[in-house]
């Protein structure tokens, strides 16, 4: 049975199977799992077994737009999971076509699987992807989880709504059927998580021993999870690569993003459940774009799902039981580069976590620590948004009582214009093990050290999803030595790395 057919039992439809590019299987010896949501043949080389597409929830179309995610119907028939699904509907896609670069979706609850050939039961790395919660997918190469499979992980990457669709708070406007539907990407997520609970035995894994893994906006939304009560024993372990407890909304706040998109589509708020969908990308990427802070659409805290902060949650104790390996790049935000040439200013759109006002006085004390200013600018603007939030969110689980193994990755790229910088998304194909992924030579370091980082990376995780510490010699944080990884062409412990910077922040944030 392909999607559309078990959909169209489902109750809802989706373009036909095996339609997008670079989607299909290659070929290689069908195989077939028997979970309880029903039979899945996939494809397998001999030691890794691939299912792409699987449908973890019912398409959130209709009735259910804006809806908290509905189980999958289950199937009696094979499913046919040779090629990924659509991604979410996001800026530059034309949601509804196949035959574009990237297909997109509002009917993108699927995920993938790789699962070693060899019996387990194995550890389980479920991935979020990233992408601002606007944007992302994973169809990318450098996600593809062989690498994990082969090493004996059973890797599973999930999609979720993002934008509008999945973090628009519209109770206001809707009614108490609604509420938390700011949240709606969170509760997709779990969704998947509910699904590798159920299903996962099936494939070799361990539901046991799941670790939830997330970079960008992925590792912030794995930091919500980490404090919700609905995904509680839902994953034992977390990775977290450059996120962090700060980038969240209150309830105000996603209620007046909730007016802004309504006045960028032209509509009252109610209106916006039937609006076409290129019509709601319009209004999200207006707001997106005219927004004074970064990143508008975030985990909503006020609500059943997420009734405290995440900070404040796990200085409380609530992950204390939840390993954490977590860090960030040293120049993130040198990804996006200066937003001129020579510039120097900061402005309010590009900081994640403070206005203007409140950054001002930090960034002034930068000047005596780093005295490039365009090297100033990337290391304040990168420490606002994921340096200080990442240590301040290892200092909070380690006070709790609870395992967090801090790193900084420092390893910088040898080509391009961002060439000396260690930038955001670029230690992704070192931790897959995808040196071989063409865009990792735009977006991520190459060259002999890169390949002997990523040796020693892939085998940190593989270590730590397995239940270990990600090094021998890798101790957990703690805020007296502060001990942290730096991640460079000889990756080694120090020392409170970033204290001197560390310390500019006192009493901010």
């Amino acid at each position: 049975m392909n999607r559309r057919e078990l959909l169209r039992r489902g109750g809802a439809g989706l373009v036909a199977l095996g339609a997008y590019p670079g989607g299909a299987a290659s070929a290689a010896t069908p195989v077939l799992r028997e979970p309880r949501c029903g039979p899945i043949r996939g494809t397998s080389d001999g030691t890794v077994a691939r299912f792409l597409g699987i449908p973890f929830a019912r398409p959130p179309l209709g009735a259910l737009r804006f809806r908290a995610p509905e189980p999958a119907p289950r199937w009696r028939e094979p499913l046919a999971a040779l090629a990924y699904a659509p991604s979410p509907i996001q800026p530059g896609s034309v949601p509804e076509d196949p035959s574009a670069p990237l297909p997109t979706s509002e009917d993108c609850l699927y995920l993938n699987v790789w699962a070693p050939e060899r019996p387990g039961p194995h550890p389980v790395k479920v991935w979020v992807h990233g992408g601002g919660n606007v944007t992302g997918s994973t169809r990318f190469p450098v996600f593809d989880g062989s690498g994990f499979a082969r090493a004996g992980v059973v890797c599973v990457t999930i999609t979720y709504r993002t934008g509008c669709l999945g973090f628009l708070d519209l109770e206001e406007a809707l009614g108490a059927a609604y509420h938390d539907s700011g949240n709606n990407g969170l509760r997709d997520q779990i969704m998947a998580l509910c699904w590798v609970r159920h299903n996962i035995v099936a494939f070799g894994g361990d539901p046991a021993r799941v670790t939830l893994a997330g970079q960008s906006a992925g590792a912030k939304d794995v930091v919500s999870l980490l404090t919700a009560p609905a995904a509680r024993g839902l994953f034992a372990r977390a990775i977290v690569e450059s996120g962090g407890g700060h980038t969240v909304a209150d309830r105000a706040r996603a209620a007046e993003l909730t007016r802004r998109v309504a006045a960028a589509a032209g509509v009252a708020p109610v209106a916006l459940r039937d609006l076409p969908a290129r019509a709601l990308l319009a209004a999200q990427t207006a707001v997106v774009a005219a927004y004074p802070r970064k990143y508008p659409f975030r985990a909503v805290v006020g609500g059943a799902l997420l009734p405290q902060a995440p900070l404040a949650a796990i200085a409380a104790g609530a992950a204390r039981d939840v390993p954490l390996l977590l860090g960030w790049n040293r120049d993130e935000v040198a990804f996006w580069g200066p937003p001129a040439p020579g510039a120097e200013a900061v402005r309010a759109g590009e900081l994640a976590n403070l206005d203007l006002a409140a950054f001002a006085p930090v960034y002034a004390r930068y000047a005596a620590l780093v005295p490039d200013p365009l090297a100033r600018r990337y290391a304040a603007v990168s420490a606002e948004e994921y340096g200080i939030p990442t240590i301040r969110l290892a200092a909070a689980q380690a006070r709790a009582g609870g395992a967090a193994y801090l790193y900084r990755f420092d390893l910088p790229l040898t080509t391009g214009a961002r060439r000396g910088y260690a930038i955001h998304g670029a230690e992704l194909p070192l931790t897959w093990a995808r040196l071989d992924d063409p865009a990792s030579a735009v977006y991520g370091p190459v060259g002999a050290s890169a390949e002997r980082l990523s040796a020693a990376m892939h085998a940190m995780w593989l270590r730590f999803v397995r239940g270990g510490a990600p090094a021998a010699n890798w101790p957990s944080y703690d805020v007296r030595r502060r001990a942290t990884m730096r991640l460079d062409a000889v990756p080694r412990i120090v020392a409170d790395l970033a204290g001197a910077e560390r310390r500019l922040w006192d009493g901010v944030l």
